[in-house]
């Protein structure tokens, strides 16, 4: 069985390391792109055949920010109902909102550890990608 496709976008080498442990270790069934801003993201959508079936996007962000990344993501039909979870460290509730009138579907708190990292991936994926996902006949 082909392994799901998940994008996670984020400046934080190390997060970055951390989140692809997690999904290595704990949740192999899905396969990581990752990008370090969204301007990069957003460079590679017209050389990726596959979509993935969620994306996990960092809002603050040098070069291309989470919430300016989502709204280019949006506005391509293509890619309008693929869920995109925003990931932070510290967000206003101005922010928050904003995220989410730009199509944002959920926000969370970054996890600052590797279990809380699991347990938060784990239930992302399985609610966006296996509950709440495309409906295959």
């Amino acid at each position: 069985m082909k392994k799901q496709l998940i994008y996670i976008v984020d400046d934080n080498s190390d997060y970055l390391y951390l989140v692809q442990y997690v999904f290595s270790e704990f949740l192999p069934q899905y396969e990581l792109s990752v990008f370090p801003n969204g301007e990069v993201m957003l460079n590679t959508l017209t050389l990726e055949i596959e979509h993935p079936v969620l994306v996990l996007l960092d809002l603050h962000m040098p070069v291309m920010g989470g919430q300016q990344t989502l709204k280019r993501l949006k506005e391509r039909l293509d890619w309008k109902p693929i869920p995109v979870v925003m990931i932070t460290s510290g967000a206003s509730d101005q922010e928050i909102q904003a995220c989410y009138e730009a199509g944002a579907n959920s926000c969370l708190a970054k996890p600052s550890t590797i279990n809380a990292m699991q347990m938060l991936f784990e239930q992302v994926c399985s609610y966006w990608v296996n509950t709440n996902g495309p409906i295959h006949t």
